[in-house]
């Protein structure tokens, strides 16, 4: 993934919840032309920040045997702009799972302050259609490093 937006993972608990934090910074490309002399965090970023959290407390809580894909944003409400400067902190809660597809509820708040909600509808799918199994270390490298410092609940 060439853009990743979460800088860390808060907290995990298997199968419930996950909570991120992504710094909202002036030197991101996207400020360059939106908007010039007004800077402001896409929705479209937004909800990607937002999606990868969703992936990471899915795949993470399936032990990395599915992959998850976002298919639908449902509901998505974007309530005050986001700005460089910003720590957006993201909070998902699934809300129902089966074998192929997961619904997560999705906060964003700077501060105290809303800024985004909705509901995530995600795929599920076998990770080799994604990944080469000899790669997969690689994806993990990512989550061992966003997890680093998080409050883990539920893990053996």
């Amino acid at each position: 993934m060439r853009y990743l937006l979460i800088d860390r993972i808060l907290f995990l608990q298997r199968h419930q919840k996950i909570s991120a934090l992504k710094n909202v910074a002036l030197s991101e490309d996207v400020f360059a032309d939106h908007f010039m002399g007004f800077p402001v965090m896409p929705g479209a970023l937004m909800i990607e920040a937002a999606a990868q959290a969703g992936t990471a407390l899915l795949e993470v809580s399936l032990d990395y045997k599915k992959k998850a894909i976002l298919v639908m944003v449902e509901r998505a409400k974007f309530r005050a702009m986001v700005t460089p400067g910003d720590q957006l902190q993201i909070t998902g809660t699934m809300l129902s799972l089966d074998d192929s597809l997961a619904r997560v509820g999705i906060e964003a708040r700077v501060g105290e302050k809303l800024v985004m909600d909705g509901r995530l509808a995600m795929g599920l799918r076998e990770p080799d259609q994604f990944y080469p199994p000899e790669s997969m270390h690689v994806v993990k490298s990512v989550y061992e490093c966003w997890l680093r410092h998080a409050e883990l609940v539920d893990f053996d």
